[in-house]
């Protein structure tokens, strides 16, 4: 049988496979034609199969790693054909060095930003990702082995993607059976919410980061902003080629994975440079976006395994170059390692927008994915080899926990610390506004996240005593140079950058039911002690905890035992400052303190099994009309009144108060009559038209005061009231007894 022939039928077969012994079969095929035609190059195999393995491998409802869960013979028949050194890529290298065939990926299938960027002028989107050299025109034209990788990547985000619009037939493609493929992509997707088996899929992905990724960066690559493919150094072509492949991977994972439906994709800076005006996500489709079921196992894999390649990294600097020699990012010596700064703000702005957008109601066990990954990142030493190795091995958790628990801060991490600061820091403030806002959801499972993170910041003595160091300088204009925090004095603009830059466009306001205030960590807050510094917000979780965990129903011992171990690890993190700040007071005798100032305000959700609480008694530290969304209110119905509201508030000026000299008090209307009209009323007509005229006046008059008052006063209009089901009840029942007496009478 000729190879296109056959290579047609295996495509047919691979389309039919919906079974896991059918998959086991169709991947045999795929072994078999591909050792027969490894000689030949396989352009049929690429131009007629390649799609429907691509399809049936990470797109459709039973994909082959989905199927491969319950079947340990499709698991080890995949792993050999997808292995790096596998028969698929080996051919796809083969075929791509001889440029047999290029595809066209689909634009909807795309982050969002990166389809914004192809609809821009190439000379603005060039630079802003090496993904987009490959731009012709609106499209992506890649080589087989990147698209095999943009497939690759797209798997574990597309259960939580919209639907996306058909594909478009006016797209030039460069291979007649992409748009058929796209159509596929299209209109089979895996149901939303599936989440994707992570075992064969996280085996694939370590195999992948261990053979492209180096696990050591040569000295002369140790600086920049991980991007390899603008260096010219004398490795070779075949080092060159390496690297290459190496940047395409991970920067594929960051767009896929991290930056996705970000609204500020690129540093503020980098967009004002490159031309490029993309407009703002609405924060309202973007708090209607869990996170994507599985994507954080994968995120923390390529985390950990980052930081572990720069820790050895950091092991070489450390012994072979002075810090003096070492080359500058952002002012701050550059010791953190080649890949880190390459995830950094993508990073930052992925956890922090799960922290912020993650709706009420949503599974919070998607949300401690992302936590997961956020405490690993903030722990880089305590990553081990045999740790990554046992991916491969499908290690559980427990296990992995038990290899790095003795692991602690060292002093070779103090410029990784440093340049990461906002996530030991003002991370840790948006995590309590999280806290807060999903407390009533899983009372035992938010109090174990706040246990880590405490644990975290109190891990080493040396670790707490640099987050208080940098705290000091931040927030102190030092006078002298022999300050204790002088050392760290030279990373505070850094710091000041980063926050502005890594937080652009993020408002805690925006964010469904956030228990924070607009700009509340404009200013860093973790060592603050007033109302709005982190102690206060801890004590205020605390309080609830105890009240949530008394409505529990069973064995509660856990979560009390969990709650002690976090006041413990209070004293560790606060006391020091605590008894600087107030003398000899005692964490304790300050907790009680706080106890007695607000146990009459603790904000205590309404729940339906009981009918004593009330959102009366909510302590809501955020506007209220965007207060979360309780069980007494029809929830579609007050986010448009919400909507509505913002709206007549913005119109009518009442966003910002009444002060004088603003137009709002220029424009006064003032009514004055003619007297010769007065004197020639020339009947009941004109009478009557000056007296409506006389009473608009005065209902515009009135209206003006009550706008002034409302403004001076700082007043809203807040139709959310209108939610309420009481009120909605109250008005059906008044609304059926006017019908039945009406009925009755007539």
């Amino acid at each position: 049988m000729p190879p296109g022939a056959d290579a047609s039928s295996l495509a047919a077969a691979v389309l039919d496979a919906a079974t896991p012994l059918a998959a086991a079969a169709a991947t045999s095929r795929v072994l078999d034609y591909l050792a027969r035609h490894a000689a030949d190059h396989p352009r049929a195999f690429f131009a007629d199969a390649f799609p429907s393995l691509l399809y049936r491998l990470f797109v459709s409802s039973a994909s082959f790693i989905d199927l491969a869960a319950a079947d340990p013979a499709l698991t080890d028949l995949l792993l050999s054909l997808l292995a790096p050194s596998g028969p698929l890529l080996a051919a796809a290298a083969a075929a791509d060095r001889l440029a047999l065939i290029r595809f066209v990926f689909p634009n909807e299938r795309l982050p969002d930003w990166l389809r914004l960027a192809l609809a821009s002028p190439a000379s603005a989107s060039a630079s802003a990702s090496p993904l987009l050299s490959a731009r012709v025109g609106s499209d992506l034209h890649l080589s087989i082995f990147e698209y095999y990788l943009f497939w690759f990547a797209y798997y574990p985000v597309s259960a939580a993607s919209p639907p996306a619009a058909p594909a478009n037939p006016g797209l030039r493609s460069r291979s007649r059976l992409e748009t058929w493929v796209s159509t596929l992509a299209t209109t089979a997707i895996r149901k939303p919410g599936h989440k994707p088996e992570s075992s064969l899929y996280l085996k694939l992905l370590y195999a992948y980061l261990t053979h492209f990724v180096p696990t050591r960066t040569p000295m002369a690559r140790t600086g920049g902003a991980g991007t390899l493919l603008h260096r010219t150094v004398n490795d070779g072509v075949d080092a060159l080629d390496s690297f290459a492949r190496a940047e395409f991977l991970l920067h594929t994972l960051v767009q896929f994975w991290l930056v996705g439906d970000d609204f500020s994709p690129l540093p503020v800076q980098a967009c004002h440079a490159l031309g490029l005006h993309l407009p703002p996500r609405a924060h309202a489709e973007l708090s209607e976006r869990p996170p994507s079921p599985g994507l954080g196992d994968a995120v923390k894999l390529l985390v950990m395994y980052l930081n572990c390649c720069d820790g050895r990294a950091l092991v070489d600097v450390d012994a072979r170059m002075p810090s003096e020699g070492l080359p500058v990012w952002n002012g701050v010596v550059d010791k953190v390692g080649f890949w880190n700064p390459l995830i950094q703000r993508p990073l930052y702005r992925f956890v922090l927008r799960t922290f912020l957008f993650c709706p009420i109601g949503a599974a919070i066990k998607n949300a401690t994915q992302i936590f997961s990954v956020w405490v690993a990142y903030m722990e880089p030493w305590k990553i081990t080899q045999q740790e990554l190795d046992g991916y491969a091995k499908q290690q559980t958790g427990e296990e992995q926990d038990l290899q790095n628990c003795n692991m602690v801060y060292t002093s070779s991490w103090k410029i990784y610390v440093l340049s990461n600061y906002l996530f030991y820091s003002s991370m840790v403030m948006h995590f309590l506004g999280f806290a807060h806002k999903f407390i009533h959801s899983d009372v035992a499972a938010v109090l174990l996240m706040v246990y880590k993170v405490l644990g975290v910041l109190s891990s080493s003595p040396e670790l707490l005593d640099l987050l208080h160091k940098v705290d000091a300088a931040y927030h102190t204009t030092p006078v002298a140079s022999s300050l204790p925090y002088d050392d760290v004095l030279k990373y505070v603009p850094s710091i000041c950058e980063q926050l502005k830059d890594w937080e652009d466009g993020l408002s805690e306001t925006d964010a469904d039911g956030s228990f924070l205030h607009e700009h509340w960590n404009s200013d860093l807050r973790l060592f603050s002690y007033d109302e709005n510094g982190a102690y206060n917000l801890l004590q205020l979780l605390l309080i609830r905890a105890e009240s949530e965990i008394l409505r529990l129903s069973g064995d509660t011992q856990q979560a009390l035992q969990t709650l002690d171990s976090i006041k413990s690890l209070m004293k560790r993190v606060f006391q020091g400052q605590i008894e600087r700040i107030h003398g000899n007071t005692s964490l304790e005798e300050l907790h009680n303190q706080h106890q007695q100032q607000v146990r009459g305000e603790v904000f205590t959700p309404k729940h339906p099994s009981s009918g004593k609480s009330s959102w009366a008694d909510v302590k809501y530290r955020g506007e209220w009309m965007k207060r979360p969304i309780s069980d007494s209110e029809v929830a579609w119905l007050a986010r448009i009144l919400i909507r509505l509201s913002d709206w007549l508030n913005d119109a009518l000026g009442l966003d910002c108060g009444d002060v004088d000299g603003s137009p709002a008090a220029a424009s006064t209307t003032y009514i004055r009559f003619d007297r010769n009209e007065l004197n020639t009323v020339g009947g009941p007509k004109d009478a009557a038209r000056m007296a409506l005229v006389a009473l608009c006046s005065v209902i515009v008059l009135a209206g003006q005061a009550l706008l002034k008052f409302m403004r001076s006063h700082r007043v809203k209009i807040d139709l959310r009231v209108f939610a309420s089901k009481k009120l909605l009840s109250a008005a059906v029942v008044l609304y059926g007894v006017v019908t039945v007496t009406r009925n009755a009478s007539g």
